[in-house]
């Protein structure tokens, strides 16, 4: 008796690289494989497929344009293209990735159920949308387009919120999956050994960001606030990782008379600043951090405070919008006020954004905050007793079973 056979299901992304939801999107594609014969769609390869997973691949080989002539050609040509694939493959379901894929699978019609899946706030202020472009966005695309997909899936409920008071997607139309993490997997390259060439690093306590370097995470403050910080506890700032304003935040460094290593470039061993540029293996130098730091001015859902969970770090990162309130006071309301003061949650300080007339007073609140966290031993004691409690909660086995079960409902 032959086997039944599998769904076909196309997953799409803009694009590959370092981001967090690429890193969702390839764990995601993975995990559907064992059940789905899953066929992975992206728009152009500029950027390198740091996540491999391990399917059938298909670049569209269309990249976005220079100017909006450029782009709406090429938008449509995307259009085209994906509507011929999923005639080709006859998708019983096309799952999208971020604002452009999403987009995309809504206008190119084909067979098959459509999932749309958002990781990002839409409300906030994002630099890399703008003027026509973003009213085209939140006038047109997303009220209309999110109303006629199958499922909206928000990878948290601050976005669900945005989308239903602000973009009048109906209710019924989303559900909230939120990201998971691989705790035994992060658990287990935490344990591996730190190589020799960086165990310098720990001679000092040390403050840890992981992330991308791009507006979105801001990590041009965190050279404010060590600036500041460094002057009242002896601490280094590792920077672990790559992107836009790496350069910009050494200039800042050079700026503020602050000296600087660069894991690419040299400098000083003794330097208490360190570009550590991206590491496959983020895990085994937080392990060791005395303090995780995420300064974002907006977010989705982040990965990085929740692997700082499981290597049971004690965190300060914004509340920003959306997600790292449900991850670090998960019993708390969501509210659309910025937040003034410094709020010791349960599983992590929420902090107020890092931006506007009121940059240098949080700042120093920031400053004041982090030389508390690291001076103030049974405060962090007790964060990293609760950070263990919080990480088994935010596991990839409820996140990939609440996908599988998803998928199932829409294509019954």
């Amino acid at each position: 008796m032959s086997a039944p056979q599998r769904s076909n299901v196309l997953m799409v992304i803009p694009n590959y690289g370092f981001g967090g939801a690429q890193r969702v999107f390839s764990q995601l594609v993975n995990s559907l494989s064992e059940q789905y014969n899953l066929i992975e769609v992206v728009f152009n390869t500029d950027d390198p497929d740091v996540y491999h997973a391990q399917v059938e691949k298909i670049s569209l080989s269309i990249w976005g344009g220079t100017n909006l002539f450029t782009k709406s050609v090429n938008f449509l040509r995307r259009c085209w293209k994906l509507n011929k694939l999923k005639h080709k493959y006859q998708s019983e379901v096309t799952i999208s990735h971020l604002e452009g894929a999403n987009y995309v699978n809504m206008l190119s019609f084909g067979p098959g159920k459509k999932i749309l899946c958002v990781h990002g706030s839409k409300v906030a202020e994002d630099s890399n949308r703008k003027g026509i472009i973003k009213w085209i966005e939140n006038k047109i695309l997303i009220p209309i387009l999110f109303n006629r997909a199958d499922k909206v899936i928000t990878v948290s409920h601050g976005i669900a919120h945005e989308l239903t008071r602000f973009f009048n997607t109906r209710d019924s139309k989303i559900q909230v999956i939120q990201n998971g993490i691989d705790v035994e997997a992060v658990e287990r390259l935490a344990a591996e050994e730190i190589p020799h060439r960086h165990k310098h690093i720990f001679n000092r306590r040390v403050v840890l960001f992981s992330g991308r370097l791009a507006p979105q995470k801001n990590p041009l403050s965190l050279i404010d606030i060590f600036k500041e910080s460094s002057l009242q506890v002896d601490y280094n700032l590792l920077i672990v990782g790559d992107g836009p304003l790496k350069q910009p935040m050494q200039r800042k460094c050079d700026q503020l008379e602050i000296e600087y290593y660069d894991a690419e470039m040299g400098g000083s061993s003794d330097a208490r600043v360190i570009f550590l540029g991206f590491q496959t293996n983020p895990f085994r130098y937080l392990k060791h951090s005395t303090l995780f730091i995420m300064p974002s001015n907006f977010e989705g859902f982040p990965l990085a405070p929740c692997e700082a969970l499981v290597c049971t770090i004690p965190i300060i990162a914004t509340d920003c919008p959306t997600g790292t309130r449900e991850i670090l006071a998960p019993d708390t309301p969501h509210t659309n006020k910025e937040l003034l003061e410094p709020e010791f949650a349960k599983y992590g300080v929420l902090m107020p954004l890092l931006r506007g007339v009121n940059y240098n007073q949080n700042v120093d609140l920031w400053s004041k905050t982090i030389v508390r966290m690291i001076t103030d031993k049974n405060l962090a004691e007790s964060y990293r007793i609760h950070a263990k409690e919080r990480s088994t909660e935010l596991s990839e086995a409820v996140f990939i079973y609440n996908w599988k079960e998803l998928i199932k409902s829409v294509l019954a």
